[in-house]
């Protein structure tokens, strides 16, 4: 019995250690830049940088460019972005970093998400 026990717990261990770090919320400006300007976002074949000036660019997986503006607004990331010549709406975005990971999500937090390595 102490034996099924044991292998449970360290069944039950070995899970738990290769679960993903919980993701935390960015709330602040200063962690923002601390944690992303400058370093290059990818997903797929798309990537971003935002430097810490509030300047926006990169490529899309298609290969338009993305310039635009970032600014912080209490909890979130608003950003004006044009891809290619059409200019996407004004969005605030919330964001959550997980290790290597950042996770935007638009219209204040209850829209869809991307997410980008970095």
């Amino acid at each position: 019995m102490r034996f099924l026990s044991l292998t449970a717990l360290a069944a039950t261990l070995a899970l738990v250690s290769t679960l993903p770090a919980e993701a935390r919320q960015v709330r602040k400006q200063a962690d923002f830049v601390k944690a992303l300007a400058g370093k290059t976002l990818t997903a797929g074949n798309s990537w971003l940088i935002l430097s810490a000036d509030g300047k926006i660019k990169g490529v899309t997986g298609k290969g338009d460019k993305i310039t635009g503006l970032w600014v912080w607004n209490k909890r979130f990331m608003c950003r004006n972005v044009y891809v290619g010549q059409k200019q996407l709406p004004q969005d605030c975005q919330t964001v959550s970093i997980d290790g290597d990971t950042v996770t935007f999500t638009r219209e204040r937090g209850k829209g869809p998400a991307n997410t980008f390595s970095f």
